[in-house]
């Protein structure tokens, strides 16, 4: 793995897991300065109801500024899986265009060659489509790709397996009705960040939904995968040593566990934690991002070097000198901009492909 600049500690490619430099000497400045802010108060001490509307404020306020991009379309679709007694039926789809332009007549409409079904991160108990529409308009506008959020529903209300269940649901309906949605039904991938990567990963492994009510019927073209949550046993490193003054630590993961999981006798499931799935060789090909402090770093960095090990054309980025969630904290930190913009060209490297 190469490094890009020494200014903004990167580093990026195809290399084995001994030679990332884990993490910077510190994280930077203004990443640290905003997660002792923001951790006054101990996040995991709020119910998911106050959480919730306090991380869409924390967004809002400190995260990236709106942009407008040339078609945004909100939808909505039906649940017919139900892994729980629930009366939820339908969940929204928010889709992102950075061109659409009516072609051959008012029926046909232009928009990008690709597309990606982006899952929201919050631990499948926080976010929305909300809580992420500024990143996903950056993604759309400066990846040059459609991007569709899927607004799954969320734990405690809607534990595993249901969130695994809408992302299905939701990928399945954007395959089938790719007309109605003006998007090539060749160039499709899926996507998140921590949980959302968690749901995306799952998309692409068929052979670990036979239990579930729904299974998806079509393979992605490519996996786009931001500091993902991939182990809910919490056995690394990583995760045991960053439990203080981050967005995201080891306390505030077991909150975001224990609202999800039925019973932590499900902490071992293959579909509860991907990296304990034997075999990862169907998934497609892959950008991994990994942080330097994160809870998740060394779950991350296992599963890019078993992709790899797996033949599976992988790109692991790694940004040493960053923490989980930068991405809702870039109005106070220049670092965490120029890292959303990092993604965005990674994620416009698939158009290349």
């Amino acid at each position: 793995m190469d490094s890009l600049t020494s200014t903004d500690s990167t580093k990026t490619d195809d290399v084995q897991a001994s030679s990332i430099r884990l993490q910077a000497p510190e994280l930077e400045s203004k990443q640290r300065l905003a997660a002792k802010l923001l951790t006054l108060t101990p996040l995991h001490k709020l119910p998911p109801k106050l959480f919730r509307p306090v991380y869409s404020a924390m967004d809002r306020l400190l995260g990236l500024s709106k942009i407008e991009i040339a078609k945004v379309i909100d939808s909505s679709i039906a649940i017919t899986s139900q892994p729980h007694k629930t009366s939820a039926k339908t969940i929204k789809l928010r889709a992102y265009y950075p061109v659409f332009q009516k072609a051959d007549g008012v029926d046909k409409v232009k928009t990008a060659q690709k597309t990606l079904v982006y899952f929201h991160g919050g631990g499948c108990v926080i976010g929305s489509i909300d809580t992420h529409d500024r990143f996903c308009r950056f993604l759309a506008n400066h990846g040059k790709m459609n991007v569709i959020s899927v607004n799954y529903r969320l734990a405690p209300e809607h534990k595993f397996p249901s969130p695994i269940c809408d992302a299905i649901e939701a990928w399945n309906h954007v395959n089938e009705n790719h007309q109605q949605l003006h998007i090539n039904p060749n160039h499709i991938g899926v996507g998140g960040d921590s949980a959302g990567a968690y749901l995306a990963c799952i998309i692409g492994l068929t052979h670990v939904q036979n239990e579930l009510p729904v299974i998806a019927k079509t393979q992605p073209e490519f996996q786009f995968l931001i500091y993902p949550m991939l182990d809910l046993q919490g056995l690394t490193e990583s995760y045991r040593k960053f439990d203080k003054q981050l967005i995201l630590t080891r306390t505030l993961m077991d909150y975001f566990r224990d609202h999800y999981l039925n019973s932590l006798n499900e902490i071992s499931q293959p579909l509860v934690s991907p990296l304990l799935i034997k075999d990862i060789s169907q998934s497609p090909k892959t950008y991994l991002l990994t942080l330097g402090y994160d809870p998740l770093r060394d779950d991350g960095i296992t599963y890019a070097t078993r992709l790899k090990n797996a033949e599976v054309i992988t790109h692991h980025q790694h940004f040493d000198d960053c923490m989980h969630g930068f991405i809702s904290i870039t109005k106070t930190s220049a670092r965490a901009k120029q890292a959303c913009h990092q993604i965005a060209m990674a994620l416009n490297k698939f158009n290349d492909e």
